[in-house]
């Protein structure tokens, strides 16, 4: 009985209840008849992903200065550094060219008719305006994004979950100046790092025991606002996504796992699976990224040092299934507004969508903002942004699941490439809290 009650088979319950009770709730119009049950759904909801964004700036930090510490020499921590780079753009270059391979093979922009056009857009056209406009505003170039690397104030970019590469950068540097203290000094620092990290680990751990609840919230609210109507009429673009996310975790990072390291895919998903469902329940890497840590350590035996280095940098910058959703959703548009896209259009998109993929925030949705710097240079009318917003949330939810497996399967790949014994390490069932 105890094995059966793990909080990942709790969370995988509350996911499966979520969505039935969402089906029902949205055919019944249930939230519009008791606001007060929607609110409090709502509420429930942002307050587990809060305790999650609560926790996840000093465990950062924190993790990150003990792994660059623990590494020691900038010999070994740039071998590290330029590994962990180097897997990330290649997945993601895979993953664009994956992407619109299929979309041009499949063409699902010439299956919604102009009447299914003309009644999303308008029913969404509200967003639409939103998210062009903020985007717009925030629409960042290259010169912009190289100074935001280096934070003006590292408190204020500790209050924003949103901009975490300035606060990786001042943590990596934070931890090389300690590296650099003399012996029992340096000892006391990273003792003092390590205690703090582990209170966050325990703060994790206390927090998760939520994750059922907070998921079923999310899951209950999310598939009764987006309706299934909607999702029919967009079938087929949502069918190249999720084809296209499924050969990005089972071939592309199946093949990483089989040939870079000693794992079996099969263990790594499983041992994987509650911060995979973290990630579809909270459509956010960066509330996954706790969990992610911990499965990494303690059920990959990948060591803190690599753990620390490799995930809070991929939680920002690899993004791999938000690259298939740009991609696929860019090509998409182009053919359903009979927009031809040649093959510099297409290198276009590829380069692009890494980039935006880079640049988006680990939080939920924000891939969807991004789109608008792929779409404008190729005159792709921006009101198409409705359509795709019709029927995110759910994909949004997939993509994260992929852009968190990249994060672990990277992890895996330099803690061999570096002699490390990775392996799959089984769970003792967790106690089920009294009560």
């Amino acid at each position: 009985m105890k094995r059966l009650l793990t909080l990942p088979n709790l969370i995988l319950v509350a996911l499966i209840l979520g969505v039935a009770f969402g089906a029902i709730a949205g055919g019944t119009s249930l939230f519009a008849t008791l606001p007060t049950l929607h609110k409090l759904f709502e509420t429930l909801g942002a307050l587990f992903k809060n305790l999650i964004f609560m926790v996840i700036v000093p465990l950062v930090v924190f993790s990150l200065i003990a792994g660059v510490m623990s590494i020691g020499n900038l010999r070994k921590l740039g071998r590290v550094a330029w590994k962990t780079l180097a897997i990330y753009l290649a997945t993601a270059a895979i993953a664009c060219v994956l992407a619109l391979a299929l979309v041009n093979l499949i063409q699902p922009g010439k299956a919604v008719t102009p009447e299914t056009r003309a009644r999303i857009a308008k029913d969404y056209q509200a967003d639409q305006q939103k998210i062009v406009k903020e985007a717009k505003g925030a629409s960042p170039s290259l010169w912009y994004f190289v100074q935001s690397l280096v934070p003006k104030n590292v408190f204020a970019a500790a209050s924003d979950n949103s901009q975490m590469l300035p606060l990786i950068f001042f943590a990596i540097f934070f931890g090389l100046a300690g590296a650099t203290l003399a012996g029992p000094r340096r000892e006391r620092l990273g003792e003092l790092i390590g205690v703090l990290t582990d209170v966050m680990i325990v703060m994790v751990r206390a927090v998760m025991w939520l994750a059922p609840v907070g998921v079923f919230c999310l899951i209950s609210v999310a598939v009764a606002t987006t309706g299934l109507s909607v999702l029919g009429a967009l079938g087929a673009y949502c069918i190249v996504v999720i084809v296209g996310l499924l050969l990005q975790l089972f071939v592309v990072y199946g093949a990483a796992i089989r040939l870079f390291t000693r794992l079996k895919m099969r263990d790594f998903l499983r041992a994987s699976r509650p911060a995979l469902l973290t990630a579809f329940g909270t459509s956010s890497s960066a509330a996954s990224l706790p969990v992610n840590m911990e499965i990494v350590t303690k059920r990959l035996n990948v060591s803190s040092s690599v753990t620390s280095f490799v995930l809070p940098i991929g939680t920002t910058v690899n993004m791999d299934g938000t690259a298939i959703m740009q991609s696929v959703a860019t090509v998409f548009l182009a053919q359903l507004y009979s927009i031809p896209l040649g093959l510099t259009d297409q290198l276009f998109i590829v380069l692009m969508a890494m980039l935006a993929a880079i640049g988006t925030a680990p939080i939920p949705s924000a891939g969807i903002a991004m789109l608008i710097i792929i779409l404008g240079p190729l005159n792709i009318p921006l009101e198409g942004i409705a359509l795709i917003w019709a029927v995110d949330r759910p994909l949004d939810m997939a993509r994260t699941v992929v852009n968190v497996a990249g994060d672990g399967v990277a992890a895996a790949v330099v803690a061999t490439s570096e002699g490390e014994d990775v392996r799959y390490v089984p769970a003792d069932p967790a106690p089920v809290p009294a009560g």
